[in-house]
């Protein structure tokens, strides 16, 4: 009796409302958009409303996509998230699919010949109705929703990469500052500039101990192998020297040209970020890097009207 008593009561309220079995629920996609682009995926945003015209709940059951790039079938997935639809009312949520540049390249053989990708995507939303008479069992709305996509094909290398040698001022003031100075500061300056240029060095001081700020510049040199030009505007940015944090900030110093990004890094970091690891790769003017971060890139008007995040999430080896 009580597994029958909503579906009786919900005959009653279409009964005394005078609703129409005829009337169906609606779905509809509010919006399709890029939501998020790195140098490896992007994620593309599917915003869905359904209306419920009926007297009791309704669930989301099934939106099932197709994915096209270039003509030719990428994949299929689906998401069986329950989205409630309160009785008379109307609910929206946000889906999201995320795709690999490295399977999009498998599909597409002239893929560096590219700018921009054509991709569509045949949508399904699938809602069950109430289990009342003259009502089917389901309901379906198709849409076919087109987006053009970047191309992206990234190559990144670290160059020009200087530490400046500290003057003895910003070397005594240090000292006094730390308490030591009795320690010579031309005895350590001499000690940097064997440090800087990958000589053995004597140990004058304990960096670590020091608060000593040295500039340091280089250049990250972003690639793209496609025809698309990524115009950088900024980078806000974190930057590690074997596995150890170096500097981060925001740097808006960017040259773009055809398809290659030149973006100025001028920084500091203080010598009690001396580790071993990092002295280490001065003595063998090379090491392992990592490069976090994001940018804003502008993409034509006619694919997204706001400027787009782009992720970085770098690593790789450089010397200098």
């Amino acid at each position: 009796m009580k597994r029958l008593l909503p579906v009786i009561i919900a005959v009653l309220l279409f009964s005394c409302q005078g609703i129409q079995i005829k009337k169906k629920p609606e779905a509809r996609i509010k919006n399709f958009d890029i939501q998020s682009i790195s140098l490896y995926d992007i994620t593309l945003l599917f915003d869905v409303e359904v209306t419920n015209p009926y007297p009791l709940n309704l669930k989301l059951q099934d939106i099932a996509f197709t994915f096209f790039i270039e003509g030719k079938q990428f994949f299929k997935t689906s998401t069986a998230r329950g989205l409630k639809i309160k009785a008379n009312g109307k609910e929206s949520s946000i889906f999201t699919v995320n795709l690999k540049y490295k399977d999009i390249i498998k599909i597409i053989q002239d893929y560096t010949k590219k700018d921009y990708l054509n991709c569509v995507v045949d949508t399904v939303i699938t809602i069950p109705l109430p289990d009342l008479p003259g009502l089917q069992d389901n309901i379906a709305f198709s849409y076919k929703l087109k987006k053009q996509i970047p191309a992206i094909k990234p190559s990144i290398k670290i160059a020009n990469f200087k530490v400046k040698l500290p003057t003895k001022k910003e070397i005594a003031d240090a000292l006094i500052k730390s308490g030591q100075q009795n320690l010579n500061s031309g005895t350590i300056q001499n000690m940097f500039e064997d440090l800087l240029s990958g000589k053995k060095t004597k140990t004058a001081a304990d960096l670590t101990k020091l608060d000593l700020k040295l500039k340091v510049n280089f250049d990250i040199l972003m690639t793209n192998k496609t025809k698309a030009k990524l115009n950088f505007k900024k980078l806000n940015y974190k930057f590690s020297v074997n596995n150890k944090h170096l500097v981060d900030g925001i740097t808006t110093d960017i040259v773009n040209k055809a398809n290659i990004s030149v973006l100025h890094i001028a920084n500091e970091f203080s010598t009690k970020e001396m580790s071993s690891s990092l002295i280490k790769t001065f003595k063998k003017r090379k090491g392992s890097y990592s490069l976090q971060g994001d940018s804003l890139i502008q993409l034509p008007s006619s694919i997204r009207k706001n400027p787009l995040k782009l992720e970085f999430n770098e690593k790789g080896e450089f010397n200098f």
